[in-house]
Formats: C-alpha cells, sequence, structure tokens
C-alpha cells in the first residue's frame, strides 16, 4: 500500500558537448551515492510549478543563476511506485550560456562530463534511461512519460 506521495523536480545541464553531473552524497535517502543531473524535492508552495522547484534547485545545488541558463524545458516526467510512496520526477533539459566552474556543495559532487561518457556513470533506473533517451533524441524537444518500464510520447 503507497501511504504518500513524493515529487521532484530535476535537470541535466548541456554545455557544447558535455552535461552537468552530481554524484550524490552516501548519506542522501534517496539514489546514495548514484550519479543524476541536479534536483530535489518539490517545496509544498512549488506544487503548481515544477520550473520554480528546479530553478531553486539548480541554484541551491549548483550555484547555477536562472539568467546563466539559455532554455529550461520539460522534456521528461516520470511516475513510479516504491514500497512507501508514489513518486512523481519532472526532469528538465537545460542549456547554458557558459561553462561554469563548480563549487562545493553538501549533496554530492557535480563534475562536467562528456555526454558520450555519462552512459557510463551508475545511475539510478528512472535516471538512467531517462538520461539514455535523452542523448539519442538531443535534438527532439518532446514530452516523454516514464510510467513504470515504459515510455510515452505525450506532446
Amino acid at each position: 500500500m503507497v501511504e504518500k506521495t513524493r515529487l521532484f523536480a530535476g535537470a541535466f545541464l548541456k554545455c557544447q558537448d558535455e552535461v552537468l553531473l552530481m554524484k550524490r552524497s552516501p548519506h542522501k535517502e534517496i539514489a546514495p551515492g548514484m550519479w543524476s543531473g541536479v534536483g530535489g524535492h518539490i517545496e509544498e508552495s512549488e506544487i503548481n510549478s515544477p520550473i520554480t522547484a528546479c530553478l531553486r534547485e539548480i541554484e541551491e545545488e549548483s550555484g547555477i543563476l536562472p539568467s546563466q541558463i539559455e532554455k529550461l524545458d520539460l522534456r521528461y516526467f516520470a511516475l513510479f511506485k516504491s514500497a512507501e510512496s508514489l513518486d512523481s520526477v519532472y526532469y528538465f533539459i537545460g542549456e547554458l550560456k557558459e561553462k561554469c566552474s563548480l563549487r562545493q556543495t553538501s549533496e554530492g559532487t557535480l563534475r562536467w562530463v562528456k555526454l558520450e561518457d555519462g552512459i557510463d556513470y551508475e545511475m539510478s533506473n528512472h535516471v538512467k534511461r531517462i538520461y539514455l533517451h535523452w542523448i539519442n533524441n538531443l535534438t527532439n524537444e518532446s514530452l516523454y512519460c516514464f510510467l513504470g518500464e515504459d515510455i510515452n510520447l505525450l506532446g
């Protein structure tokens, strides 16, 4: 039985042929020690605006300001059930005007990675599926939904 729901927003930020990835701290509750884009929980005040949550998380985790992002588009929505919750994840794809230097963060380790090398990094199932789909469809700006193991085009 699902006892709670959780909402998340995250992003893969691209600059030329590289993407910003974060290796999550080993003390994190969700996907400790795994690689992902930057992101986190959607706060109660952000429920109606996942992009607001995403921009906040990007700034908190990387120091990258909204003004440094050329575009940030919602490209993926994932819905999956764990033993204790139903999780909804909004994943955005962003482009930076220029590559920025990385700072230390308690959330994990940030690293610029060549797009094609990212596939070798250990990621949670849904993050890996989103990443693989994205890098194989870089010019496609459609919105996709992951439900369990299935992917569907939404628009």
